[in-house]
């Protein structure tokens, strides 16, 4: 079956390795070699609908120009094929490249202009695990290139990458990865471009390549040495318009809506990526390449900021720039050696003066260089010799293509000159090398589409869907009319175009869908293809090659023939598919993919490529592993079977050795099993499990060295089990002979009332005289000794004649300690054959227990020289209670003995006392026991002793105003000891405040028990006498009221006391005072004066005021400020009877209440007074 229409275009395929990327990445995932199938699918590409940019030369760069793309990496793929449990992802980050000069480079023994372009990243990647840690990956990435101005082709690059691992939460454990140089020349120069680009150019280059490392690395040691690799490359212009791919993505930078999209092909015509060209931005806008360890590597270009430009908007628009240097020659296609005359202009933008501007013209392929000089109009023109030197990229439409490079300074300016052997004026042809082919194939519901061209060869399997492109071109430098086309596929079927006039070098492309019938015979048909078929190009000057024709061979896939095998762990195991074939003929080779236990209990994967289809392989792990074989034959169809190998296990391999065979019982002997597994998931010796059943092994259940014992006598047989790790068993027994032991671990406790008595640091029990106590005895033995053992105690070393004997495994006895101090037990046990477990030997240290005393009932206060009994009572422990001394120390404030301290003094034997006190206070007596180890309890007692005040008696008085008069109170009576010591004071007139305190009846106008004193006054007298002793709160007082006689005076004498002195009067006084004013008026009158004496009236206002001042002062001085101080009465309070305070009163409270700050004892005492004052 045959349509014809226009399909879609497809590209896609499994590229070269990109050895620096490859290597962050391997780096990322933990620097595992890997490998995997090749996938040889394409997938279609559809054309543009943008503009087609036609004819685009060689672009010129400025120093400064800068590129920003936008840089990913995806090693999904690669992480997958490693079989690692991981998800890389995308690695993203911007990539900016900028010339930074324009120097002169050596290659190939030419010297030639060459840009500078530097290009820096910044990657970093989180979630990163290496050697168990999870941290980030950082990678600083530059890479400076050298490329050729004349084409842009790289000469040499130096690419720097310093990466470096920082562990989450611990960046103080940071890890330099790499920090590299990778250093790589191309000879010939690797010619990425052909211009002058035009849509379906092709051309193919072959260059080699040389790459040194340099740098420091600790995961990648050594580095890898020096390597020369060739490659050849063949570009063909696919699409043209706006930079996207099959799934719609395209660009961030908003221009670029007339590229070349131009796909890239290995030695086996199979797609190794695509990159955008851009000639708005002169620099490629899309880059992308599938690396053949499964990282794809995509740079999308998303800001051009070129210098000198006007109108720039760096995202969206380049802007305007013209050249500074400007190469014209008069013709673009030239035959070989022939002389072209080249103009080269220099622009007004970027030189101040156009004029003698010098010049340097490069035909570099010819090593041809010459100086200029421009004109007034900045022109300057030179004749070269074109040559016929070839270049790298070899091509059907032409001979060669060179660049011709003019330089001023740093500015340089390039254009193309194309040379063609035939040159012709018209030559159209049907091109055979551009025919291309998209093969979809379906096996079962898998399709797959592959894109074959003249490199891979077309060869076909019945049932396999073609969509056919062929083209024709007009290599003439004259445009064709305008005519016709045919294409007769191999079924005979054909199909007329229009063929439209093309230009030099222009295509023109029909297409074709063709399904190869299920019947085709094993063979070649032919696809032929014709232009100008109506022959209107009469100058054409090839007819010939009018026709164009190619074969597509039609086979059969290969048949795979292998047997699956079986065999053990660690065999060489053969895997034979020699049988295979291929029905069409021709050889056939083999790739194994080949599974296997990496160690991980996960499957790993081998590619091995096996040209005879046999292969020896070894399996270390056991296991139905299915080997997938994939038959290839000499069309490159393939094949693929599952060849299941079943590989057996291996028992592990074990053996028991210890140092010794014979042992004590219960005593540790050490046994060691030896065991490996060969074919073990790890490394030698392999994991073997092994246990001991029924060993008890101190070091577990599951171990390799097993310390155990037993606790019978004689012969016993160990026996160690090995588990591999298929469940494999194997196991080996070992003897060991044991003999009797003597008892041992030996364990005495103490024990009373409360549960165990713990031991203190030194081993040492602490229990108190006459405390009962059990002591128990413990001993371990084999098991047929246990019960036989026979346990001889020593109690007390103090005791030797007190042994006791038990038998059995334990012992048990009652003990009581009478004296204090250090003691020794001992404990032997043996057993019945005599064996002695040594004399244990345990420390028990008794402690003495003071005596006890009751506590001793306080006492009621007594008078001074009151007797007062007390009892003490106390106790001890029944061995110390019959020694006890009891003692009274009746003044713990003196040392009577001159022994110990003060409070100590045995001044009173016995448990009873009774003492008196002559002095009033606080007085202690302490009670103390000691036992016969010198132990002493106190208790002490407080008694408070009152002081008796004083009783106060005096003689009579016998008074005369003005005469000395004597008071007597020296009977006064007291306590003993206070007699010698009392004060007396005497209050003169109690009516009297002569202290001005408030009180009348406090003052100590004199101090003496017998005092003498001058009355003034006769009449009757009140005079308080007060005594007191040591305690002043409490003062005897008494008050004598008696009559002091008169004094003996003469009349004269009683006036002049009535006028002045104490017993003046003021009626006295006044009279007087009249009887002058009388006088000093009746003088006044005899003088007749009219004027009052102002002297007379202020002498009589005086007086007045005077008088009344003096009076209402003596009134304000009797009245007492405050109630009395309570100290004054309180100690008769405190001994006064309750009925006598209760029965007493005083006058009655004023109609406000009592007075503020009063009490009411004070009412009781002197309210009376303070009535009389406030009256």
């Amino acid at each position: 079956m045959a349509s014809f229409a226009r399909p879609r275009s497809m590209g896609e395929g499994t590229l070269r390795r990109t050895l620096p990327v490859g290597l962050v990445l391997l780096l990322l995932t933990g620097l595992i070699p890997v490998e995997h199938h090749e996938i040889l699918t394409e997938t279609p590409v559809h054309p543009t609908i943008a503009g087609d940019p036609g004819v685009s030369d060689v672009p010129t760069w400025r120093i400064g120009d800068r590129w920003i793309y936008s840089g990913t990496f995806d090693p999904s793929i690669l992480v997958t094929d490693t079989g690692v449990d991981a998800t890389v992802g995308e690695i993203q980050g911007d990539t900016t490249a900028e010339v930074t000069g324009i120097t002169t480079q050596n290659v190939d023994n030419m010297s030639v202009l060459a840009y500078t372009l530097r290009t820096s990243a910044n990657f970093d990647k989180s979630g990163v695990s290496l050697e168990g840690f999870t941290g980030n990956v950082y990678i600083q990435f530059t890479q400076t290139e050298y490329l050729r101005v004349s084409d842009l082709a790289p000469i040499r690059s130096e690419l720097d990458m310093y990466i470096r691992f920082v562990p989450s939460g611990i960046s103080f454990l940071e890890q330099i990865l790499g920090d590299i140089t990778i250093t790589t020349t191309y000879s010939p120069v690797n010619e990425n471009y052909d211009f002058p680009l035009r849509m379906d150019e092709r051309w193919t280059t072959t260059t080699t390549s040389y790459s040194q490392w340099s740098g420091q690395s600790d995961y990648i040691t050594p580095f890898p040495p020096p390597e020369t690799d060739t490659n050849s490359t063949t570009w063909v212009v696919t699409d043209v318009g706006k930079p996207r791919n099959m799934i719609g993505q395209s660009i961030d930078y908003g221009g670029c809506n007339e590229s070349y999209e131009m796909t890239s092909f290995n030695s086996d015509g199979i797609s190794e990526g695509f990159r955008w060209y851009c000639p708005e931005v002169r620099n490629y806008a899309w880059l992308n390449t599938n690396d053949d360890i499964g990282l794809t590597i995509d740079f999308k270009l998303k800001r051009y900021d070129p210098v000198g430009a006007s109108g720039v908007e760096p995202y969206t628009n380049p802007g305007t720039r013209a050249d500074c240097l400007s190469v014209s020659p008069e013709r673009s296609i030239t035959a070989l050696n022939a002389p072209v005359q080249v103009w080269v202009n220099a622009s007004s933008s970027c030189f101040s003066n156009v004029a003698g501007l010098q010049l340097e013209l490069h035909h570099e392929t010819e090593g041809f260089s010459t100086s200029l000089t421009t004109a007034a109009n900045g022109s300057a023109w030179t004749v070269v010799d074109i040559g016929d030197a070839v270049d790298s990229s070899a091509t059907l439409l032409d001979y060669a293509s060179h660049g011709l490079v003019a330089k001023a300074g740093n500015r340089v300016g390039a254009a193309t000159v194309t040379l063609d052997e035939f040159l012709v004026g018209l030559d159209v042809f049907a091109d055979e090398g551009a025919v291309v082919m998209y093969r979809e194939r379906c096996i079962g519901n898998v399709c797959t589409t592959t894109q074959l061209n003249a490199i891979s060869g077309f060869n076909v399997l019945p049932g396999d869907y073609l969509d056919i492109e062929v083209a024709i071109k007009n290599r003439g430098i004259t445009t064709s009319v305008a005519s016709d086309a045919r294409l007769t596929l191999p079924d005979g079927t054909v199909s007329t175009d229009q063929l439209p006039a093309l230009a030099t070098y222009q295509t023109h492309k029909m297409f074709a869908l063709w399904e190869v019938p299920e019947n085709t015979s094993i063979g070649s048909v032919e696809l032929l293809w014709e232009a100008d078929v109506s022959r209107l190009n009469g100058a054409d000057a090839d007819l010939q090659n009018n026709l164009g024709r190619i074969e597509l061979f039609v086979g059969r896939l290969p048949t795979p023939v292998a047997t699956e095998p079986t065999g053990m762990t660690q065999d060489t195991i053969f895997i034979n598919a020699s049988g295979s074939f291929d029905e069409d003929g021709g050889d056939v080779y083999c790739e194994f993919w080949v599974p296997f236990d990496d160690g991980t209990r996960t499957w790993d994967y081998e590619r091995i490529v096996a040209p005879s289809c046999t292969l020896n392989y070894t399996w270390i792990d056991d296991g139905v592993y299915p080997v997938e074989i994939t038959v290839e034959d000499e069309e490159r169809d393939e094949t693929v079977m599952i060849l299941n190998v079943t590989v057996e296990n291996r028992a592990p391999k074990i053996e028991v050795r210890s140092q010794r065979t014979e042992a004590k019982v219960e005593h540790p002997i050490t046994l060691y099993a030896y065991a490996n597994d060969s074919d073990s998931e790890k490394v030698w010796p392999g994991v073997v499990d092994i246990y001991w059943p029924g060993a008890n092994c101190e070091e577990g259940y599951y171990t390799r060295v097993c310390t155990t014992t037993s606790n019978v006598e004689g012969l016993k047989t160990f026996t160690a089990v090995g588990t591999d790790d298929d469940s494999a068993t194997t196991s080996a027994t070992f003897e060991v002979k044991f003999t009797n032991i003597q008892p041992h671990s030996i364990n005495i406790q103490m024990v009373d009332e409360n549960g165990p008595i713990a031991m203190d640091a030194q081993d040492t029990w602490h229990v108190t005289e006459d405390q009962s106590v059990s002591v128990r005895g413990q001993a371990q033995d084999s098991v047929d000794d246990i019960e036989g053992l026979t346990h001889t105690w020593w109690p007390d070393d103090a005791q030797p004649s007190l042994i006791r004997v038990f038998d059995g495994r334990t012992s048990e006895y009652d003990m009581v300690w009478l004296e204090s101090g250090l003691h020794k037990m001992r404990l032997e046990v043996t057993d019945s054959e005599g064996a002695s477990s040594g004399v244990e030997e345990r420390w028990v240290n008794v402690q003495n227990l003071p005596p006890t005393i009751e506590p001793i009932s306080p006492v009621l206060p007594v008078a001074e020289g009151q007797t007062v009994s007390v009892t003490g009572r106390s106790s001890d422990t029944p061995s110390d209670v019959s020694t006890l001394i009891r003692c009274w120390d009746i003044d713990p404030s003196m040392d009577s003995d001159d022994i110990g301290s003060a409070d100590d003094d045995c001044d009173v034997t016995g448990d009873n006392l009774t003492v008196a006190w002559n002095r009033s206070g606080t007085h202690k007596l302490v009670y103390h026991v000691t036992d016969d180890d010198g132990a002493t309890t106190s208790e002490v007692l407080e008694v408070l002793v009152l002081n008796t005040p004083p009783i106060v008696r005096t003689t009579a008085f016998s008074c005369t105003a003005y005469t000395a008069c004597l008071l007597d109170a020296s009977s006064t009576l007291d306590a003993e000891n206070d007699i010698q010591d009392l004060t007396v004071a005497w209050d003169i007139d109690v009516s009297v405040d002569s202290n001005e305190d408030g009180i009348p009846d406090n003052d100590a106008d004199l101090i003496g028990k017998a005092v003498t004193h001058v009355f003034t006054q006769d009449g009757l007298q009140s005079v308080k006498v007060m005594a007191w002793d040591e305690d002043p709160e409490r003062p005897g007082v008494k008050v004598i009221t008696f009559a002091v006689l008169p004094a003996d005076r003469t009349p004269l004498e009683r006036i002049g006391a009535a006028l002045v002195g104490e017993e003046a009067s003021a009626v006295a006084q006044l009279s007087l005072l009249g009887a002058m004013l009388l006088l000093v008026l009746l003088f006044s009158r005899r003088r007749r004066k009219a004027e009052p004496t102002d002297a007379w009236d202020e002498v009589s206002e005086t007086l007045t005021v005077g008088l009344f001042t003096d009076r209402e002062e003596q009134i304000r001085q009797k009245r007492p400020e405050g109630p009395p101080p309570e100290y004054l009465f309180q100690a008769s309070l405190q001994t006064a009877p309750a009925a006598a305070r209760s029965e007493s009163s005083g006058p009655p409270l004023p109609p406000t209440g009592l007075p503020e700050g009063w009490s009411m004892e004070q009412w009781e005492h002197y309210g009376q007074q303070y009535l009389d004052s406030q009256s």
